[in-house]
């Protein structure tokens, strides 16, 4: 029942290869590792460290094989972290793991960041140099890509700061802002569920936070605030979505008058209680063409 209510970065370009040939049917971490090694002493021959975070565990497809991250950002090469770092950001290598415990580089990228933030869809966004998209450097590119096989394939530039409608996998109507938090109303069977993706619920290798997990004790959910101009707030319950990484809510009824707010209203915050740690504030602009299209569909 709804709830009631390029190798070296010195180009601004990004290099994104589509597929690359499988590594060695055994590989694991360390094999990774080696590959690595062996694939830089070339670029290093005065010394080379690999640092803490060169190669981190994520998640990018939603299934429970391990995937690996390597972040050039977090190599010493010739006494400097910079080799492979620039205006554009630093190389960044995606290795996809398969069920037999080996791993397949399936993209290497030039960028600020890459943000698993839908491993259920799986897809992620590069956050870019604005040459990645034809635009002044300053103004930052946020494109996504997703992953299709072991080849990476990318998808239209994503809106920041201003709401959108997008038909699949599931209709949504969705904001995400430059500073990585993101908000999504879902259709499901015909009720709507809201998807809450605050930084503050995640640590940096894309793991829920124990922050996060203690907020939800003991009734196993998080009770947000949610006020919509700085009208009356809207409480509702949030359980943790482990492999999307966002809070969801239960469903709810597309007829409720909340989301009617939400069309027409400027800004809305969710918030925990008083905590300034937890208040999030997003803009509404665009949610009337959005949301409208979401309720549309959503029958």
């Amino acid at each position: 029942m709804p709830f009631p209510f390029p190798r070296l970065a010195r180009s601004f370009a990004l290099v994104c290869v589509p597929a690359f040939a499988p590594l060695p049917a055994a590989a694991d971490l360390q094999t990774v590792l080696q590959q690595e090694r062996a694939g830089l002493a070339e670029s290093c021959p005065n010394g080379m460290e690999f640092l803490a975070g060169f190669a981190a565990p994520v998640n990018i497809n939603g299934d429970t094989t391990p995937d690996i991250l390597v972040d050039y950002g977090q190599l010493s090469c010739n006494g400097t972290q910079m080799m492979f770092c620039g205006s554009a950001g630093c190389t960044q290598k995606i290795y996809l793991g398969r069920a037999d415990g080996s791993h397949a580089m399936v993209g290497e990228f030039l960028a600020y960041e890459l943000r698993f933030d839908r491993p259920t869809e799986g897809t992620f966004l590069a956050v870019l140099h604005g040459g990645s998209c034809g635009r002044a450097g300053a103004e930052t590119c946020f494109q996504r890509y997703a992953l299709s096989g072991e080849t990476v394939e990318m998808l239209q530039e994503e809106p920041r700061d201003r709401w959108y409608f997008t038909e699949g996998p599931s209709p949504s109507a969705m904001l995400a802002t430059s500073q990585g938090d993101s908000l999504r109303l879902v259709c499901d069977d015909g009720s709507l569920r809201i998807q809450y993706g605050p930084t503050w619920m995640w640590e940096e290798n894309g793991s829920v936070a124990d922050h996060a997990r203690d907020l939800s004790k003991p009734q196993g959910r998080i009770e947000i605030e949610i006020e919509v101009d700085g009208g009356q707030p809207t409480a509702v319950p949030f359980m943790i979505e482990e492999a999307a990484r966002v809070l969801q809510s239960p469903t709810l009824a597309p007829g409720q008058p909340f989301f009617a707010a939400l069309m027409q209203g400027s800004f809305v915050e969710l918030h925990l209680g008083g905590s300034l740690e937890h208040l999030r504030s997003f803009t509404l602009k665009g949610s009337s063409k959005a949301i409208g299209s979401l309720l549309q569909a959503c029958v």
